[in-house]
């Protein structure tokens, strides 16, 4: 199982129907690859849209993550569809440094975000 070290959270209103260890953005939408604004954090509950959910703020201590792929220790991740994390550098925002492994999409890792 993985462990997130603490840091600072907000809650953020849903936009829609969101699941826990993706990416969001302020409105409380999933913050995917075409994403108009960045990524502000990472979901740490389950929730119906108008909801507020918690948001672990991801610029300061780890984080545990939705991988879209395989990832190794040591990779540098960035965003993907759906608020997940992938290897794809091109046109993608980085967001940090896996530190363990996943084996496939959906599974959960933790990551020292940038």
């Amino acid at each position: 199982m993985s462990v997130q070290v603490n840091n600072p959270g907000i809650s953020v209103k849903a936009g829609a129907a969101l699941v826990a260890r993706r990416l969001v953005k302020f409105d409380g939408t999933y913050c995917g690859v075409g994403a108009t604004r960045d990524w502000v954090g990472v979901t740490q509950e389950p929730r119906a849209s108008g909801e507020y959910t918690p948001v672990r703020l991801t610029k300061a201590g780890t984080c545990v993550l939705t991988a879209s792929v395989a990832i190794t220790l040591g990779d540098v991740v960035y965003k993907a569809a759906n608020g997940k994390v992938g290897k794809t550098s091109t046109g993608n925002t980085r967001v940090g440094i896996a530190l363990e492994d996943a084996s496939g999409d959906g599974l959960e890792f933790q990551v020292l975000p940038d």
